[in-house]
């Protein structure tokens, strides 16, 4: 792993190794580069800009809305190279932490008394980009990000990793609750058509300046447009466009409250209009686009 950053990655605890302890990597840079790394169970989220990760040929693009999770080993590979510095906050768990709790909170404490250290299984389907509205998962890494930094309270570090695993695994319950609506009737066909979704997902995320039709966004999850709005729907109980919007103005909230005049973020954001803009941005928010920058 090389990186070239207008400041050092701060690593907390200082010394800790990857896979082997919960640490946080907080960093500000212009220039990052990361090439195939099969790292632990992570959560990696962005604080300013928006950053891609490259992971197994997909491009998934998170910015401050939301956050990505990679699997135990799951490589990936990141190439910044931007005229502003970027802001990322990653958190990286000891191998099995997030899996044993998991174990824990689903099984009886007498078996935990019996054999406190038995394996715990996999969990599956929670690798993927994630959105963030209420910042359940969000606010508390952000946070932990900064407190680190700044070496605030490192006694409840271990504690804070706690309570972002009990986070983790309420998303995680989520996802399998999205998965059981899915409109198939063997597991084999619910677990690709929901692969396939999350594909179209993943696009959307990733384009969200450009105009997007529903068979561009079909054709990314190698579906037929009726049966890829028909499951979109079921799945995430809102329409394919209804998603897209909600992703547009949440993103512009966040280039508002990050003092982006209102016409640079309404056209950040694939809108043509900015009374249009205004109008959907005050129907979801409650307030005009202009108060936000302001406050």
């Amino acid at each position: 792993m090389a990186a070239q950053a207008i400041q050092t990655p701060f690593l907390f605890p200082e010394g800790a190794r990857f896979g082997d302890d919960n640490l946080i990597l907080h960093a500000k840079a212009r220039r990052h580069q990361v090439t195939d790394f099969p790292g632990p169970l992570s959560i990696k989220t962005v604080l300013s800009g928006t950053v891609t990760w490259t992971v197994g040929g997909r491009e998934l693009v998170v910015d401050p809305t939301g956050f990505l999770v990679l699997g135990e080993g799951e490589k990936y590979s990141l190439d910044l190279n931007e005229p502003r510095p970027l802001e990322t906050a990653c958190a990286f768990f000891r191998r099995g932490f997030v899996e044993e709790m998991a174990l824990d909170a689903t099984t009886r404490i007498e078996a935990s008394l019996d054999d406190p250290t038995r394996p715990a299984p996999s969990l599956p389907y929670l690798s993927r980009l994630h959105p963030d509205p209420e910042r359940a998962v969000l606010g508390r890494l952000q946070t932990m990000a900064r407190r680190c930094s700044a070496q605030l309270q490192p006694s409840a570090f271990e504690e804070d990793f706690l309570l972002l695993s009990h986070r983790l695994l309420l998303l995680y319950r989520q996802v399998r609750s999205q998965m059981t609506r899915v409109p198939a009737l063997k597991a084999s066909t619910r677990e690709e058509l929901f692969r396939r979704l999350e594909r179209g997902r993943e696009y959307v995320h990733g384009r969200l300046a450009e105009p997007v039709s529903l068979d561009s966004v079909a054709r990314a999850a190698c579906l037929s447009r009726y049966h890829f709005h028909r499951a979109f729907t079921e799945v995430f109980q809102k329409t394919p466009h209804a998603y897209l919007t909600e992703v547009r103005l949440a993103r512009a909230q966040a280039l508002l409250r990050a003092r982006v005049p209102v016409i640079q973020a309404c056209v950040a954001v694939g809108f043509t209009s900015t009374s249009s803009f205004s109008r959907l941005f005050r129907a979801h928010y409650g307030v005009a686009p202009s108060a936000v920058r302001r406050s």
